[in-house]
Protein backbone atom coordinates (compact mmCIF):
# COMPACT_ATOMS: atom_id res chain seq x y z
CA UNK A 1 0.00 0.00 0.00
CA UNK A 2 1.38 3.34 -0.99
CA UNK A 3 1.48 6.81 0.81
CA UNK A 4 -0.88 8.28 -1.35
CA UNK A 5 -3.63 5.44 -0.32
CA UNK A 6 -2.44 5.58 3.52
CA UNK A 7 -3.60 9.80 2.58
CA UNK A 8 -6.51 9.34 0.85
CA UNK A 9 -7.73 6.57 3.17
CA UNK A 10 -6.61 8.41 6.61
CA UNK A 11 -8.64 11.78 5.38
CA UNK A 12 -11.79 9.76 3.98
CA UNK A 13 -11.64 8.23 7.97
CA UNK A 14 -11.23 11.81 9.00
CA UNK A 15 -13.94 12.77 6.83
CA UNK A 16 -16.57 10.15 8.07
CA UNK A 17 -15.97 11.27 11.67
CA UNK A 18 -16.03 14.33 11.32
CA UNK A 19 -19.77 13.91 9.18
CA UNK A 20 -20.59 11.85 11.91
CA UNK A 21 -20.20 14.60 14.36
CA UNK A 22 -22.47 16.25 12.44
CA UNK A 23 -26.28 15.90 12.42
CA UNK A 24 -28.68 17.46 10.30
CA UNK A 25 -31.76 15.93 11.60
CA UNK A 26 -33.62 17.62 14.69
CA UNK A 27 -35.84 14.96 16.56
CA UNK A 28 -38.53 17.58 16.10
CA UNK A 29 -38.89 15.88 12.57
CA UNK A 30 -39.70 12.58 13.40
CA UNK A 31 -42.99 11.96 12.18
CA UNK A 32 -45.55 9.06 12.71
CA UNK A 33 -43.66 6.45 11.07
CA UNK A 34 -40.36 7.33 12.74
CA UNK A 35 -42.46 6.80 15.85
CA UNK A 36 -43.73 3.68 14.37
CA UNK A 37 -40.35 2.38 13.95
CA UNK A 38 -39.09 3.05 17.20
CA UNK A 39 -42.25 1.81 18.90
CA UNK A 40 -41.53 -1.01 16.80
CA UNK A 41 -38.08 -1.62 18.10
CA UNK A 42 -38.68 -1.04 21.24
CA UNK A 43 -41.37 -3.26 21.87
CA UNK A 44 -39.67 -5.95 20.27
CA UNK A 45 -36.83 -5.25 22.57
CA UNK A 46 -39.36 -5.63 25.34
CA UNK A 47 -40.78 -9.04 24.26
CA UNK A 48 -37.24 -10.23 24.29
CA UNK A 49 -36.18 -8.89 27.61
CA UNK A 50 -39.79 -10.20 28.98
CA UNK A 51 -38.50 -13.81 28.20
CA UNK A 52 -34.90 -13.67 28.91
CA UNK A 53 -34.92 -12.34 32.28
CA UNK A 54 -37.14 -14.97 33.78
CA UNK A 55 -35.03 -18.23 32.68
CA UNK A 56 -31.31 -17.34 33.12
CA UNK A 57 -29.27 -16.06 35.93
CA UNK A 58 -28.95 -12.18 34.12
CA UNK A 59 -31.31 -9.29 35.42
CA UNK A 60 -31.71 -5.81 34.76
CA UNK A 61 -31.45 -2.75 36.78
CA UNK A 62 -34.34 -0.97 36.51
CA UNK A 63 -36.43 -0.69 39.52
CA UNK A 64 -33.78 -0.70 41.82
CA UNK A 65 -29.75 -1.49 41.41
CA UNK A 66 -27.57 -4.39 42.39
CA UNK A 67 -24.18 -3.96 41.80
CA UNK A 68 -23.89 -7.92 41.55
CA UNK A 69 -25.68 -8.07 38.66
CA UNK A 70 -23.35 -6.26 36.01
CA UNK A 71 -20.65 -8.89 36.36
CA UNK A 72 -23.18 -11.82 36.07
CA UNK A 73 -24.10 -10.27 32.81
CA UNK A 74 -20.46 -9.93 31.72
CA UNK A 75 -20.13 -13.28 32.66
CA UNK A 76 -23.00 -14.92 30.64
CA UNK A 77 -22.67 -12.36 27.61
CA UNK A 78 -19.44 -13.65 26.90
CA UNK A 79 -20.47 -16.96 25.33
CA UNK A 80 -22.34 -17.36 21.94
CA UNK A 81 -24.85 -19.64 23.05
CA UNK A 82 -26.24 -17.13 26.00
CA UNK A 83 -24.91 -13.76 24.23
CA UNK A 84 -28.26 -12.80 23.08
CA UNK A 85 -30.01 -13.72 25.93
CA UNK A 86 -27.84 -12.19 28.66
CA UNK A 87 -28.03 -8.75 26.44
CA UNK A 88 -31.89 -8.30 26.01
CA UNK A 89 -32.05 -9.38 29.65
CA UNK A 90 -30.14 -6.84 31.27
CA UNK A 91 -30.79 -3.80 28.66
CA UNK A 92 -33.99 -5.08 26.67
CA UNK A 93 -35.84 -3.13 29.13
CA UNK A 94 -34.61 -0.03 28.18
CA UNK A 95 -37.61 -0.28 25.70
CA UNK A 96 -39.25 0.96 27.76
CA UNK A 97 -37.88 4.54 28.11
CA UNK A 98 -38.20 4.95 24.58
CA UNK A 99 -41.88 4.57 25.09
CA UNK A 100 -41.84 6.91 27.41
CA UNK A 101 -39.98 9.46 25.55
CA UNK A 102 -42.56 9.22 23.00
CA UNK A 103 -45.75 9.39 24.87
CA UNK A 104 -44.44 13.07 25.58
CA UNK A 105 -43.11 13.62 22.05
CA UNK A 106 -46.45 12.54 20.64
CA UNK A 107 -48.16 14.87 23.22
CA UNK A 108 -45.82 17.79 22.97
CA UNK A 109 -46.04 17.30 18.94
CA UNK A 110 -50.53 16.63 18.84
CA UNK A 111 -51.78 18.64 21.98
CA UNK A 112 -49.88 21.51 22.38
CA UNK A 113 -52.22 23.29 21.60
CA UNK A 114 -55.39 21.99 22.05
CA UNK A 115 -57.46 24.02 24.43
CA UNK A 116 -59.20 20.89 25.46
CA UNK A 117 -60.67 20.85 29.12
CA UNK A 118 -58.81 18.24 31.48
CA UNK A 119 -61.37 15.96 31.87
CA UNK A 120 -62.37 16.57 27.47
CA UNK A 121 -58.56 15.42 27.45
CA UNK A 122 -58.46 12.30 29.95
CA UNK A 123 -61.67 11.01 28.02
CA UNK A 124 -59.73 11.12 24.91
CA UNK A 125 -56.97 9.26 26.70
CA UNK A 126 -59.40 6.19 27.84
CA UNK A 127 -61.25 6.10 24.39
CA UNK A 128 -58.12 5.65 22.63
CA UNK A 129 -56.82 3.16 25.05
CA UNK A 130 -59.21 1.37 26.83
CA UNK A 131 -60.54 -0.92 24.45
CA UNK A 132 -57.60 -2.68 24.04
CA UNK A 133 -57.01 -2.51 27.62
CA UNK A 134 -60.28 -4.26 28.72
CA UNK A 135 -59.34 -6.81 25.34
CA UNK A 136 -56.80 -8.14 27.21
CA UNK A 137 -57.52 -8.45 30.22
CA UNK A 138 -60.32 -10.29 29.61
CA UNK A 139 -58.27 -12.71 27.14
CA UNK A 140 -56.21 -13.02 30.28
CA UNK A 141 -58.84 -13.40 32.86
CA UNK A 142 -60.41 -16.07 30.58
CA UNK A 143 -56.99 -18.05 30.95
CA UNK A 144 -56.57 -17.46 34.43
CA UNK A 145 -60.11 -18.76 35.28
CA UNK A 146 -59.59 -22.00 33.44
CA UNK A 147 -56.35 -22.34 34.88
CA UNK A 148 -56.78 -21.52 38.87
CA UNK A 149 -60.78 -21.15 38.93
CA UNK A 150 -62.73 -17.65 38.46
CA UNK A 151 -63.13 -17.16 42.05
CA UNK A 152 -59.39 -16.30 42.60
CA UNK A 153 -59.78 -14.24 39.23
CA UNK A 154 -62.76 -12.27 41.26
CA UNK A 155 -61.94 -11.74 44.69
CA UNK A 156 -58.18 -11.83 44.72
CA UNK A 157 -56.84 -10.38 41.53
CA UNK A 158 -59.79 -8.67 40.74
CA UNK A 159 -59.17 -5.46 43.23
CA UNK A 160 -55.85 -5.23 41.55
CA UNK A 161 -56.94 -4.86 37.97
CA UNK A 162 -59.31 -2.49 39.10
CA UNK A 163 -56.55 -0.12 40.82
CA UNK A 164 -54.71 -0.79 37.58
CA UNK A 165 -57.11 0.37 35.58
CA UNK A 166 -57.97 3.40 37.50
CA UNK A 167 -54.40 4.32 37.10
CA UNK A 168 -53.76 4.38 41.09
CA UNK A 169 -52.40 0.98 41.47
CA UNK A 170 -48.60 2.03 41.87
CA UNK A 171 -49.15 4.65 44.45
CA UNK A 172 -51.18 2.26 46.70
CA UNK A 173 -48.92 -0.29 49.41
CA UNK A 174 -48.28 -3.38 47.90
CA UNK A 175 -50.02 -2.98 44.06
CA UNK A 176 -47.36 -1.71 42.11
CA UNK A 177 -46.78 -4.73 40.35
CA UNK A 178 -50.21 -6.40 39.08
CA UNK A 179 -51.19 -9.77 38.16
CA UNK A 180 -49.31 -9.62 35.21
CA UNK A 181 -46.13 -7.84 35.71
CA UNK A 182 -45.24 -5.44 32.39
CA UNK A 183 -48.87 -3.64 32.93
CA UNK A 184 -47.54 -1.50 35.49
CA UNK A 185 -46.97 0.56 32.75
CA UNK A 186 -51.17 0.80 32.37
CA UNK A 187 -51.62 3.23 35.76
CA UNK A 188 -48.16 4.68 34.93
CA UNK A 189 -49.06 6.53 31.71
CA UNK A 190 -52.63 7.07 33.25
CA UNK A 191 -50.75 9.13 35.26
CA UNK A 192 -48.66 11.47 33.23
CA UNK A 193 -51.79 11.95 30.95
CA UNK A 194 -53.39 13.01 33.83
CA UNK A 195 -50.81 15.61 34.96
CA UNK A 196 -49.89 16.49 30.75
CA UNK A 197 -51.88 20.04 31.32
CA UNK A 198 -50.12 20.94 34.11
CA UNK A 199 -46.17 20.06 32.00
CA UNK A 200 -47.41 21.95 29.10
CA UNK A 201 -49.00 25.05 30.64
CA UNK A 202 -45.00 25.36 32.78
CA UNK A 203 -43.49 24.48 29.75
CA UNK A 204 -44.88 27.23 27.59
CA UNK A 205 -44.38 30.00 30.63
CA UNK A 206 -41.07 28.99 31.93
CA UNK A 207 -39.80 27.49 28.60
CA UNK A 208 -37.13 24.90 28.56
CA UNK A 209 -34.90 25.73 31.87
CA UNK A 210 -38.61 24.51 33.93
CA UNK A 211 -38.14 21.10 32.40
CA UNK A 212 -34.77 20.57 33.18
CA UNK A 213 -35.57 22.19 37.05
CA UNK A 214 -38.61 19.80 37.05
CA UNK A 215 -36.06 16.84 36.41
CA UNK A 216 -33.88 17.86 38.96
CA UNK A 217 -36.53 18.25 41.57
CA UNK A 218 -38.56 14.82 40.61
CA UNK A 219 -34.91 12.87 40.71
CA UNK A 220 -33.94 14.53 44.20
CA UNK A 221 -37.68 13.30 45.44
CA UNK A 222 -37.31 9.75 43.76
CA UNK A 223 -33.47 9.46 45.29
CA UNK A 224 -34.94 10.04 48.64
CA UNK A 225 -38.22 9.20 49.14
CA UNK A 226 -37.57 5.40 47.12
CA UNK A 227 -36.13 4.08 50.36
CA UNK A 228 -38.46 5.00 52.70
CA UNK A 229 -41.81 3.95 50.18
CA UNK A 230 -39.96 0.13 50.08
CA UNK A 231 -41.39 -0.27 52.92
CA UNK A 232 -44.51 -0.10 51.96
CA UNK A 233 -43.83 -1.68 48.42
CA UNK A 234 -44.15 1.93 46.57
CA UNK A 235 -41.56 2.70 44.16
CA UNK A 236 -41.55 5.77 42.33
CA UNK A 237 -39.85 4.10 39.21
CA UNK A 238 -43.24 2.98 38.01
CA UNK A 239 -44.87 6.79 38.30
CA UNK A 240 -44.35 9.79 36.17
CA UNK A 241 -41.74 11.04 39.15
CA UNK A 242 -39.47 8.65 38.77
CA UNK A 243 -39.35 8.61 34.96
CA UNK A 244 -39.93 12.86 34.54
CA UNK A 245 -36.01 13.06 33.16
CA UNK A 246 -37.33 10.98 29.86
CA UNK A 247 -40.75 12.48 30.12
CA UNK A 248 -39.19 15.93 29.94
CA UNK A 249 -36.48 15.70 27.47
CA UNK A 250 -39.43 13.76 24.80
CA UNK A 251 -41.06 17.66 25.26
CA UNK A 252 -38.24 19.17 25.02
CA UNK A 253 -37.46 17.27 21.67
CA UNK A 254 -40.57 17.51 20.35
CA UNK A 255 -40.80 21.92 20.52
CA UNK A 256 -37.31 22.42 20.79
CA UNK A 257 -34.51 22.10 17.70
CA UNK A 258 -32.48 19.74 19.39
CA UNK A 259 -30.15 17.66 17.17
CA UNK A 260 -28.03 14.71 18.34
CA UNK A 261 -24.57 14.38 17.13
CA UNK A 262 -21.60 11.96 18.43
CA UNK A 263 -20.65 14.54 20.78
CA UNK A 264 -24.13 13.60 22.47
CA UNK A 265 -23.25 9.99 21.76
CA UNK A 266 -20.05 9.29 23.05
CA UNK A 267 -21.44 10.41 26.78
CA UNK A 268 -24.18 8.50 26.01
CA UNK A 269 -22.35 5.53 25.47
CA UNK A 270 -20.05 6.30 28.35
CA UNK A 271 -23.13 6.52 31.11
CA UNK A 272 -24.70 3.57 29.70
CA UNK A 273 -22.02 1.33 30.69
CA UNK A 274 -20.70 3.37 34.02
CA UNK A 275 -23.99 2.94 35.13
CA UNK A 276 -24.49 -0.46 34.74
CA UNK A 277 -21.86 -1.03 37.34
CA UNK A 278 -21.92 2.03 39.22
CA UNK A 279 -24.97 2.74 41.32
CA UNK A 280 -23.24 7.18 41.15
CA UNK A 281 -23.70 6.92 36.81
CA UNK A 282 -26.90 4.68 37.31
CA UNK A 283 -29.03 8.01 37.94
CA UNK A 284 -28.28 8.77 34.36
CA UNK A 285 -28.80 5.72 32.80
CA UNK A 286 -32.49 6.01 31.52
CA UNK A 287 -32.02 9.66 29.83
CA UNK A 288 -28.64 8.35 28.14
CA UNK A 289 -30.34 5.11 27.49
CA UNK A 290 -32.51 7.13 25.24
CA UNK A 291 -30.24 9.82 23.77
CA UNK A 292 -27.81 6.46 22.71
CA UNK A 293 -30.86 4.58 20.93
CA UNK A 294 -32.41 8.24 19.37
CA UNK A 295 -28.85 9.02 17.95
CA UNK A 296 -28.50 5.33 16.30
CA UNK A 297 -32.01 5.34 14.78
CA UNK A 298 -31.22 8.86 13.14
CA UNK A 299 -27.61 7.82 11.85
CA UNK A 300 -29.53 4.09 10.27
CA UNK A 301 -33.07 6.37 9.51
CA UNK A 302 -33.37 5.92 5.60
CA UNK A 303 -32.54 2.34 6.07
CA UNK A 304 -34.95 1.50 8.78
CA UNK A 305 -37.99 3.27 6.76
CA UNK A 306 -37.43 1.02 4.53
CA UNK A 307 -38.37 -2.14 7.04
CA UNK A 308 -42.08 -2.33 6.49
CA UNK A 309 -42.33 -4.94 9.14
CA UNK A 310 -40.85 -2.70 12.05
CA UNK A 311 -43.59 -0.37 11.70
CA UNK A 312 -46.42 -2.59 11.46
CA UNK A 313 -44.65 -4.21 14.97
CA UNK A 314 -44.99 -0.49 16.00
CA UNK A 315 -48.34 -0.12 14.96
CA UNK A 316 -49.69 -3.28 17.07
CA UNK A 317 -47.26 -2.30 19.85
CA UNK A 318 -50.09 -1.18 22.75
CA UNK A 319 -51.33 -4.93 21.94
CA UNK A 320 -47.51 -6.25 22.29
CA UNK A 321 -47.08 -4.78 25.28
CA UNK A 322 -50.57 -6.24 27.23
CA UNK A 323 -49.86 -9.60 25.61
CA UNK A 324 -46.59 -10.48 25.99
CA UNK A 325 -46.72 -11.32 29.74
CA UNK A 326 -49.49 -13.66 29.46
CA UNK A 327 -48.07 -15.68 26.18
CA UNK A 328 -44.51 -16.14 27.41
CA UNK A 329 -45.88 -18.57 30.49
CA UNK A 330 -46.45 -21.61 28.21
CA UNK A 331 -42.78 -21.21 26.77
CA UNK A 332 -40.79 -20.51 29.60
CA UNK A 333 -41.58 -23.93 30.83
CA UNK A 334 -39.69 -25.88 28.48
CA UNK A 335 -36.69 -23.31 27.87
CA UNK A 336 -33.98 -25.23 30.05
CA UNK A 337 -31.00 -24.81 27.61
CA UNK A 338 -29.43 -22.26 25.50
CA UNK A 339 -30.90 -22.69 21.80
CA UNK A 340 -34.25 -23.71 23.51
CA UNK A 341 -34.26 -20.68 25.22
CA UNK A 342 -33.59 -18.76 21.45
CA UNK A 343 -36.48 -21.11 19.55
CA UNK A 344 -38.83 -20.53 22.38
CA UNK A 345 -38.01 -16.79 23.02
CA UNK A 346 -38.64 -16.19 18.94
CA UNK A 347 -41.71 -18.64 19.08
CA UNK A 348 -43.46 -16.47 21.65
CA UNK A 349 -42.47 -13.59 20.05
CA UNK A 350 -44.16 -14.57 17.15
CA UNK A 351 -47.42 -15.92 18.67
CA UNK A 352 -47.59 -12.33 20.44
CA UNK A 353 -47.59 -10.57 17.53
CA UNK A 354 -50.17 -12.63 16.07
CA UNK A 355 -52.57 -12.10 18.62
CA UNK A 356 -51.91 -8.74 18.88
CA UNK A 357 -52.87 -8.16 15.39
CA UNK A 358 -55.74 -10.45 15.49
CA UNK A 359 -56.88 -7.88 18.17
CA UNK A 360 -55.63 -4.72 16.54
CA UNK A 361 -57.96 -5.93 13.85
CA UNK A 362 -60.69 -6.57 16.10
CA UNK A 363 -60.82 -2.75 17.47
CA UNK A 364 -59.67 -1.56 14.13
CA UNK A 365 -61.25 1.86 13.35
CA UNK A 366 -64.09 2.44 11.23
CA UNK A 367 -63.33 4.17 7.94
CA UNK A 368 -64.97 7.00 8.64
CA UNK A 369 -63.01 7.56 11.90
CA UNK A 370 -59.44 6.23 10.20
CA UNK A 371 -59.60 8.79 7.44
CA UNK A 372 -60.08 11.41 9.81
CA UNK A 373 -56.97 10.28 11.89
CA UNK A 374 -55.24 9.98 8.82
CA UNK A 375 -55.67 13.60 8.04
CA UNK A 376 -54.03 14.61 11.79
CA UNK A 377 -51.24 12.22 11.01
CA UNK A 378 -50.38 14.03 7.62
CA UNK A 379 -50.20 17.27 9.26
CA UNK A 380 -48.07 16.08 11.91
CA UNK A 381 -45.90 14.82 9.18
CA UNK A 382 -46.24 17.66 6.98
CA UNK A 383 -45.33 19.80 10.13
CA UNK A 384 -41.75 17.72 10.89
CA UNK A 385 -40.98 17.93 7.48
CA UNK A 386 -40.86 21.52 7.55
CA UNK A 387 -39.28 22.35 10.91
CA UNK A 388 -36.76 19.95 9.29
CA UNK A 389 -36.47 22.36 6.43
CA UNK A 390 -36.83 25.26 7.96
CA UNK A 391 -33.83 24.67 10.29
Amino acid sequence: MNQSTLITRGLAAVGSVRDSAKSRFPLGALDKKDTAILKGLAISAIVFHNFFHVIGPVHENEFNFNPARYPIFLQTVVHPSTAIQAFFAFYGHFGVQVFIFLSAYGLAKTHWDDASSWSTFMWSRVKKLYPMFLLVVLFWAILAAMHVGPIWVIHDAGPELLLMLAGISSILPGFGLPPIGPWWFIPFIMQFYAIWLILRSLTKRFGWPCLVILSVICFVITHFANPVLAHSLINLGQTPIGRMRVLCFGILAARYPIRLNVYFAIPAFAILILGSQSQTFSHLISLASVVLILWLYTRTRAMLRRVRVLEQIGNYSLAIFLVNGIVRVPFLAFAHSPLSQLLLGAASAIVTFAISAFFHYLLEPSPQSSVAESSTLTSWAAAGTAEAAAE
